[in-house]
């Protein structure tokens, strides 16, 4: 259909898809929206959703309408009804920190090793079946949808092997810690349930809508071909409902359903969605897959493999576009599953087994940190590799069966560890030796019976008859399981670390009164004396005197009063070691006798927790309310005590900070988030570690992307381990930055200005000497023209002097030469007063200081100026003055002949007043008129020369 290079550059690019979403994820996940965060995880969930559920579902309902529905059914019947339980899974496993089925189960019974082996042994051959039909799912495919058959089955298989090998460890193993998450891989999981998602629905909306009427139509041309025949017969039925309980068993005990459920996980609150999300998801191919089964049957029969008609059926009507995009739904489906079923197992196999094996032949507790580091991360992603390759090795020997064979043999594995985990949460008196041989007998029988028949061996014992042979196998492996568990677990005794571990996955009953026997009298002494043995002597004799002055036992009754009696004693109790050991305690000593070994241990597990988290409450309470983020860690390295604003100012999220959590995790944090610099991240991380172990106090300062500006001191304590204090200096720093920057503009502009003004100095001292020297050259101009124009004014005065001596003229002529003297004298005194000007403004005129009186200045004027107003009909009045003054006498006159002269010619005609005032010893000459006066705005421009007002 497709030549090998399209499929080769397809799946290519797909690939290198997941390869950038992984990493984006992983780059960008604190800034996923939270909302976002509880459909990511919904969408996790449909890894549980492989090949199996995409091709094989399709080949199970051409030949059996009832046979895929348990695949669906069961976990949406789970998601229904058992959804405390896997709550309770969640919860414990969240507070507990377990990393894999298997440590949940050995953590409940007595932490055992062995049983954490076993169960991990399980699960990795449970899943190389399972892994082997993603294989044989992908490498099918191609093999089907391609033209040329020049490649081989196992060299396509090997070449997927290696590239999902590849993701796997680039993307899951990054990291020693198992508890971290993996968001990249993740949002890449939930983009590919999508993809699988959509391509199915698309494939099935195509056949049911287009290439017939409906899901109707299906069914109806199916009946009328008889393949509708002997389909809800009761053998059918009822292998229904067998396979319906083993998918059950199974889907709890999936390890890569585990993974993604529980160790992945960051809130239980983000599981609430998902109750809706994943079974609606599930009912969509359920809905589906018997149309596409039955459409399958009839267009195309026998000529394809009845699994691969998701494929085959767009090419009816030459879809090919349709056919590729169900091809990635394929190969999305099939590796998802192997990805995270190789995170899971390789962090089963390196814990439980490997590192183990490790400890005690090496000697791993004298290897520094960065060794030891390496050595396990290279491990676990040799782990990967290898487990990866273990279930190609499996698709290479296994039969060329279906898929749905395949993954049933597989799901009879995973459901051997259902019943252990039930009783787990369910059953107190479960042992372990009890489950540890449930799993052990049913574990041999499926192997012997379901998985190594695969191989072709030996054939199945069982026969098919009522129920499919591998169906038989498996359940009657896991009756074995359930029968050997409950037995053993009846005649064997649980150890005190198997009690203590089991308050832990099972609640304590609801309290109830502790009854009393009627003839038994209760003393308050003696009371006192079991609660000071616990609380102290001074503390019960303060408690109990309380008591007895609140407390009368007449009015009460006996009853009453016992009953009121026995409570305040658990209370007085309780305060030091806990309601439920409280409860132990005062019921051992009212039934007279001892506590048993196994409740000793509960009560000082219960005890020792109440103390250590009342002290952790001391310390927190008082670190929390600091204005500065703190941090305690212990000699370990683990986080002990923080306080809110530490987790503010990093901006953490909360599933990296919790009780105990790994520094290294937080440190990697920042690092990965650039706010510690740039470098290589390891590198960084285990520089940073190494100073803490050292111990050496510290201040440095952090300057963030954001701007932020964080102060950071620790110092060692004294017992081992560190404190850490760190303050938002944000604020001061850009203070002091804003007084530098406007100190250093402050300099600049003080600079700037500083060589502007020299510049204009510079350029005025220039205009200034220019205009002086301009000053200069016309003074001395106006000085010669007025000395050369006074010459010849002069001579014509001799003459008209000769002339008016002369006796011979007439009065009339006598007149005219006494004018013409009279003009020629004005004008030889202007002529004068320009030489004057000229000589002060060049600095070569000097006054002549003397003192005079200033009345004899006004009559002078008085004199000169009287024929004037007679001509111009000007009033002219002279106020006499007392007054001498110290000046030049010649100047101050020719200054108010000038302004006496300018009232008599604007105020004419009118009247001119001369006067003089005295003030602060101060003489104040004034000549008043009545003429039209000068506007104060052109008061100043009077002063300058030639100027001239017109009004």
């Amino acid at each position: 259909m497709f030549p090998n290079w399209q499929l080769v550059l397809l799946s290519l690019g797909y690939i290198g898809l997941l390869f950038l979403i992984a990493f984006l994820g992983d780059r960008y996940r604190h800034q996923l929206a939270k909302k976002g965060q509880g459909i990511i995880y919904a969408l996790t969930l449909g890894v549980y959703c492989t090949s199996w559920s995409f091709l094989g579902t399709t080949g199970q309902a051409s030949t059996s309408l009832l046979s895929h529905l348990p695949i669906y059914l069961g976990p949406i019947l789970l998601f229904l009804f058992a959804w405390p339980f896997i709550q309770r899974i969640i919860r414990v496993s969240l507070k507990l920190h377990l990393t894999s089925i298997a440590d949940l189960l050995a953590a409940r019974f007595g932490k055992s090793h062995n049983l954490a082996i076993m169960v991990t042994i399980v699960a990795l051959v449970g899943t190389m079946p399972y892994m082997a039909l993603q294989l044989k799912a992908m490498v099918y495919s191609f093999q089907q949808l391609q033209i040329d058959q020049n490649l081989n089955s196992w060299h396509i298989g090997l070449v997927v092997s290696l590239v999902l090998a590849v993701f796997t460890v680039l993307f899951g193993i990054r990291n020693i810690d198992v508890t971290e998450r993996h968001p990249g891989v993740m949002l890449a999981i939930a983009f590919e349930s999508l993809v699988k998602l959509f391509a199915f629905l698309a494939v099935g909306i195509f056949v049911c809508f287009v290439l017939y009427d409906s899901p109707v139509d299906i069914w109806q041309q199916a009946s009328a071909n008889d393949l509708l025949e002997q389909q809800f017969t009761l053998d059918n039925v009822t292998s229904m409902f067998a396979m319906l309980v083993i998918v059950m068993a199974a889907f709890l005990s999936l390890p890569r359903q585990f993974q993604v459920m529980v160790v992945e996980l960051k809130d239980q609150k983000d599981t609430w969605l998902s109750r809706r999300v994943f079974p609606l998801y599930l009912l969509i191919f359920a809905f589906f897959a018997a149309p596409l089964g039955l459409a399958g049957q009839m267009l195309l029969g026998n000529t394809v493999p009845s699994d691969t008609y998701v494929l085959f059926l767009p090419d009816v009507t030459e879809q090919t576009w349709l056919t590729l995009f169900a091809f990635l739904g394929a190969v999305s489906a099939a590796s998802s599953m192997v990805i995270i079923s190789a995170i899971a197992l390789s962090t089963m196999l390196s814990n439980e087994i490997v590192f183990p094996l490790l400890y005690r032949r090496q000697k791993v507790a004298q290897t520094d940190y960065d060794t030891f580091r390496k050595r396990l991360l290279n491990i676990r992603k040799l782990l990967a590799l290898f487990v990866i390759l273990l279930g190609y090795g499996v698709f290479i020997m296994a039969s060329p069966d279906t898929l749905s064979s395949l993954g049933e043999v597989a799901f009879g594995a995973f459901a051997q560890l259902t019943p252990a985990l039930i009783a787990a949460f369910y059953w107190r008196r479960a042992t372990l030796i009890g489950v540890y041989a449930g799993i052990l007998v049913g574990f041999i029988l499926w192997l012997t019976l379901n998985f190594l028949p695969q191989f072709g061996l030996y054939a199945s014992p069982f026969a098919e008859d009522f129920l499919p042979a591998k169906t038989t196998a498996t359940l009657f492996s896991l009756g074995a399981n359930i029968i050997v568990m409950w037995a053993l677990s009846q005649i064997s005794r649980q150890s005190v670390q198997e009690r203590v571990q089991a308050s832990l996955f099972l609640e304590w009953q609801s309290p109830k009164r502790l009854k009393v026997e009627k003839k038994r009298q209760l003393d308050v002494r003696e009371l006192e004396l079991l609660a000071s043995r616990f609380v102290g002597i001074e503390k019960a004799h303060t408690h109990f005197n309380l008591f007895l002055s609140t407390h009368n036992k007449k009015s009460l009754g006996n009853v009453l009063y016992n009953q009121q009696l026995l409570q305040h004693t658990e209370n007085t109790l309780a305060t030091v070691m806990g309601s439920s050991s409280a409860r132990l305690v005062l019921s051992s000593a009212l039934d007279g006798r001892d506590i048993a070994l196994d409740e000793l241990a509960v009560l000082v597990e219960d005890a020792s927790s109440q103390r250590q988290e009342f002290s952790q409450h001391l310390l927190q309470s008082a670190i929390e309310n600091a204005s500065e983020g703190i941090s305690i860690v212990d000699d370990e390295l683990r986080l002990v005590a923080w306080n809110k604003k530490y987790v503010n100012l990093f901006e953490y999220p909360s599933e990296l900070v919790y009780m105990g959590s790994p520094i290294s995790g937080l440190i990697r944090h920042n690092v990965q988030r650039g706010l510690c610099g740039s470098g290589d991240i390891e590198s960084q991380v285990n520089r940073r570690l190494n100073f803490l172990r050292k111990g050496n106090p510290h201040s440095s300062e952090r300057q963030h992307a954001n701007g932020q500006t964080i102060r950071i001191e620790g110092n060692p304590l004294p017992g081992g381990g560190f404190v850490m204090m760190f303050s938002d200096i944000t604020a001061y720093r850009q203070a002091e930055q804003v007084l530098k920057e406007a100190n250093l503009d402050l300099e600049t502009r003080v600079y700037e200005r500083t060589l502007t003004l020299a510049k204009t100095n510079k350029a005025l001292a220039k205009a200034h000497e220019k205009a002086e020297q301009a000053h200069l050259k016309k003074s001395q101009y106006l000085n010669a023209c007025s000395h050369d124009l006074m010459q010849p004014l002069e001579a014509a005065r001799l003459f008209t002097s000769a002339l008016s001596a002369q006796s011979n003229l007439t009065t009339v002529q006598q007149r005219q030469v006494e004018n013409i003297d009279r003009s020629l004298k004005a004008a030889n005194d202007l002529l004068g007063d320009l030489a004057e000007i000229a000589r002060l403004e060049s600095g070569n005129i000097k006054a002549n200081i003397q003192v005079f009186a200033l009345n004899d200045l006004f009559e002078d004027l008085a004199q000169e100026f009287a024929a004037v107003a007679i001509e111009q009909s000007v009033e002219f009045r002279l106020v006499a003055s007392k007054v001498w003054v110290k000046s030049d006498r010649h100047l101050l006159r020719r200054i108010i002949q000038n302004l006496v002269g300018n009232a008599f010619r604007y105020a004419s005609p009118g009247k001119v007043l001369l006067g003089a005032r005295v003030f602060n010893n101060q003489v104040i000459i004034q000549i008043l008129d009545n003429g039209p006066g000068i506007p104060v705005e052109k008061q100043m421009l009077v002063f300058e020369q030639f100027t001239q007002l017109h009004t």
